[in-house]
């Protein structure tokens, strides 16, 4: 704890040593310990307090579950390592990138130390999760306040994360915190320099490398990082500047693996999950879509045609996307940060094996942006209900990764179907609150 309070002291003299954005006006020394030590001590505290409220809420005023079998199921394959010697990728499919076994290894520690203990191990990889999830509340303030040029607002931002519901359940137990933070970090890093870090080769590209060797979705916002920098370097000088990043990286973290195991390597660093076997999750875009198409308006579709149509649209979205980060010509933080959330949002929704726990991936970057707008906050809040209405009060009852548990036309299969709407319905107008998508079209194509 003290060894986080230190750095996010030290973050937050840096930052208040930064000059203001317009007026170019330096912070008064007092304002430093007053002010931005005073809002990171307090946001410390009560991100380690939301968690412990999270549990108590879930566990004994709801009477749900802390659903850990992703926890064991890290702990399942880590014995396959150490026990069976077995080689990841390489003598069976593991479905996460290899640096996601970094947290899992240090919770190994006190598993064989404890005499094969697998609470001590779920409470060890709980605990760092929590920690990841503390440094990204800490660089949601940072970039926050990069953004808005007010430390209340920042600070605002920051708790708006910290005191959602549904992120801080799934931070205690979903091993996306720890890329989640890696992310977060590169985007801290690309706003104010490397000199955050107080080490040099630290650098946003190698956050998001990092990032991406955690868990995949760091890596999708890695051209609008590229395009944002280009606007005071060349495009080529930036892609330049990530390959003597990534591909040292790749070396040592992928390629031993692609030589061994080439199909298996790529199947987790690319998982785009296009083959027919991966299946369907009932809470996705695609199924839902179809239930409403086939079995309310009694279509003939299929859910291999919904997915033909859903990805298309986020192939269109992206690529649009794209265009216009290509086409924007000024170098603005809110507009990147814009970009990231539209991105990551089209990628959770379309996808055709959503976890619950996917929601955290990007909205870290919709606390910011909505941090200046009480109406939009207040609707933050009801996508917090929804989702953690979705999971984890009405998994089992309403729905599994499998199937709807309640048979057609049944009352608790349309609660099923409003609900998962419903949710998926929030996420989209959050989205669209937050990125304000006429204005950015007029600031991209317009005044451009």
């Amino acid at each position: 704890m003290r060894v986080i309070f230190d750095w996010s002291v030290y973050l937050g003299w840096l930052l208040m040593s930064k000059k203001k954005r317009g007026k170019q006006e330096e912070m008064p020394p007092e304002l430093i310990t007053a002010g931005m030590k005073q809002h990171l001590k307090y946001l410390i505290t009560l991100s380690i307090l939301a968690k412990f409220v999270v549990i108590i809420f879930t566990v004994f005023i709801i009477g749900s579950v802390m659903d850990m079998y992703a926890v064991s199921y890290y702990l399942e394959n880590a014995l396959t390592v150490f026990q069976g010697h077995n080689i990841l990728y390489v003598d069976y499919y593991y479905e996460y990138p290899i640096l996601l076994f970094v947290p899992v290894i240090i919770a190994m520690i006190p598993y064989f130390v404890l005499n094969n203990s697998v609470a001590a191990f779920m409470f060890t990889f709980s605990i760092l999760m929590v920690l990841c999830d503390t440094i990204t509340v800490i660089c949601v303030y940072l970039i926050a306040r990069k953004i808005w040029n007010n430390s209340r607002t920042a600070f605002i931002a920051a708790f708006i994360y910290l005191s959602a519901l549904a992120v801080q359940y799934f931070a205690i137990i979903d091993c996306s915190s720890f890329a989640v933070m890696l992310m977060m970090g590169g985007l801290t890093i690309l706003l104010y320099g490397k000199e955050i870090t107080g080490i040099s080769w630290v650098s946003d590209y190698l956050s998001i490398i990092f990032g991406y060797f955690a868990k995949f979705f760091p890596l999708l916002i890695l051209p609008f990082i590229l395009f944002y920098k280009s606007k005071t370097t060349s495009l080529k000088y930036e892609l330049i500047s990530f390959f003597k990043i990534a591909i040292p990286v790749a070396l040592v973290l992928f390629l031993p693996l692609f030589i061994l195991n080439p199909l298996a390597t790529l199947k987790t660093h690319i998982p785009l999950r296009l083959d027919a076997g991966a299946g369907y999750f009932p809470n996705t875009v695609i199924w839902v879509l179809q239930v409403w198409l086939h079995d309310i308006f009694n279509l003939p579709i299929t859910l291999d045609h919904v997915f033909i149509f859903v990805y298309f649209c986020m192939i269109i979205s992206l690529c649009a996307l794209l265009y216009a980060a290509f086409k924007y010509k000024k170098q603005d933080s809110l507009m990147l940060l814009k970009f990231a959330l539209c991105t990551l949002v089209i990628i959770v929704l379309a996808y055709k094996a959503r976890s619950p726990g996917y929601i955290m991936w990007f909205l870290p970057l919709a606390c910011i942006l909505i941090a200046d707008n009480i109406y939009k906050i207040s609707w933050f809040y009801v996508t917090q209900i929804l989702t953690y209405m979705v999971f984890p009060l009405a998994f089992w009852s309403l729905w599994t990764n499998l199937e709807w548990t309640n048979p057609i036309y049944s009352i608790n299969w349309y609660l099923a179907l409003i609900l998962l709407t419903s949710e998926s319905l929030a996420l989209i107008i959050l989205t669209y609150v937050a990125v304000e998508p006429i204005k950015m079209y007029k600031e991209i194509f317009v005044k451009t």
